[in-house]
């Protein structure tokens, strides 16, 4: 479900780039890039206590997803507040940018409903979240079409993404009723929510730090550059985010096994892991060195002559990949052995040194010094931790 809704709308994306062009469609992912950085937020952090909950505590679960589903709402009033004050605290280049993310702010209300997903995923019917985004993907993509052919403007597709979280409560909540399940049932427990806020957030302030440095770069070069580069630069980093099913995949199939081998002993799991991260590192060293190698045809094709100077981004950019593979599947790893701390520490680490480097070498280098922050903050998550473990490795060995 995932594979098919990234293809339609990268597919869609393109098609869109070439009918916007690079300035206006730098424009559309300046507001989705500023909206996203505060989208962490809505959930309060509460996403991986709540699954944790429902599966020990089936029995709870109108209680707590009717606080999950409260919190969400005051998290996305929230969001609303800080996106909107960002944007004219941070001084909009026109009134226009303002408005955009206002309207597409919007959406943070409309996600409170999500819950419904963590409540499928708990129960083993993770396939009703994934009818729900297909529906969705069906729905906005013809809304897309429809848009180019009719000429719309920016502000009917910034609608139209801000209604894609409508569609996809919708589908979740009629999704749910043919469970037999009514929402009427769902109660609010303060208790209980005071003790969601304790377990979640320093997951939160993780996710936070992971929202912030996965798009920041695309503000920064809006705000140091212009409408048009932000256009060029999307569309380098839209070839390589179609590729980030391939960890997801490999993932979602090993790590269950991989984690189950630690019953089996310590030395067995670490082997394992070993094996886990050469594939990881291995798949992002291919795709790397092929798309590197096709950069210029692929953005030819994709997006048209308007976007060739994407392609030297792109050479640069998806080298990010071999980092952020193995960053995936070590971010697992720690959450698996309940290190959110550590999770937390490394992902602002990479936020820090991903701001300081596009501070530093936008103004210098330009669309390129932006795909350089990026690659070598996606590569800081996995230096620093193989360097802790061969260091923890060496301290045993003395």
């Amino acid at each position: 479900g995932q594979i098919f809704s990234l293809l339609i709308s990268f597919f869609i994306g393109a098609w869109i780039a070439r009918y916007f062009g690079p300035e206006k469609y730098g424009l559309v992912n300046y507001v989705l890039s500023f909206v996203g950085l505060f989208t962490f937020i809505v959930a309060l952090g509460t996403d991986g206590v709540l699954n944790r909950e429902l599966v020990n505590y089936p029995k709870k679960r109108d209680e707590l997803l009717g606080t999950s589903f409260w919190l969400r709402l005051f998290g996305g009033l929230l969001a609303f507040l800080i996106t909107v004050i960002g944007a004219y605290l941070f001084g909009e280049k026109n009134n226009f940018w303002r408005i955009l993310i206002v309207l597409y702010s919007l959406s943070f209300f409309l996600q409170a409903p999500y819950v419904i997903s963590n409540y499928f995923f708990s129960i083993v019917q993770a396939k009703k979240s994934v009818q729900a985004q297909f529906y969705v993907t069906l729905i906005s993509s013809a809304l897309k079409i429809c848009l180019i052919l009719l000429g719309g403007s920016i502000l009917w597709l910034i609608l139209i993404y801000t209604i894609d979280c409508l569609w996809q409560s919708i589908f979740l909540f009629l999704l749910y009723r043919s469970q037999n399940l009514k929402v009427t049932d769902w109660r609010f427990q303060p208790r209980l929510a005071h003790q969601f806020w304790l377990d979640s957030w320093p997951l939160m302030l993780s996710s936070a730090a992971y929202f912030i440095y996965l798009r920041i770069d695309q503000v920064m070069v809006g705000r140091i550059m212009d409408e048009s580069s932000v256009g060029i630069y999307a569309a380098a980093v839209r070839v390589t985010e179609i590729l980030y099913f391939i960890p997801n995949i490999i993932c979602g199939s090993l790590f269950p096994a991989i984690i189950k081998a630690r019953q089996v002993g310590q030395e067995f799991f670490i082997n394992r892991l070993k094996y886990l991260y050469l594939l990881l590192g291995s798949t992002g060293l291919i795709v790397a060195v092929l798309v590197s190698i096709l950069a210029e045809p692929l953005i030819a094709i994709i997006f048209g002559p308007a976007y060739s100077s994407s392609a030297s981004v792109l050479k640069i950019y998806v080298w990010s990949s071999i980092g952020l593979f193995l960053g995936l599947g070590i971010n697992q790893q720690l959450t698996a052995e309940n290190k959110t701390k550590t999770v937390f520490c490394i992902n602002l680490i990479a936020m820090i040194i991903n701001v300081s480097l596009n501070l530093v070498l936008i103004p210098v280098m330009g669309l390129l010094g932006a795909a350089v922050a990026t690659l070598i903050s996606y590569c800081v998550i996995p230096v620093i931790v193989f360097i802790r473990s061969c260091s923890k490795n060496c301290l045993k060995t003395n």
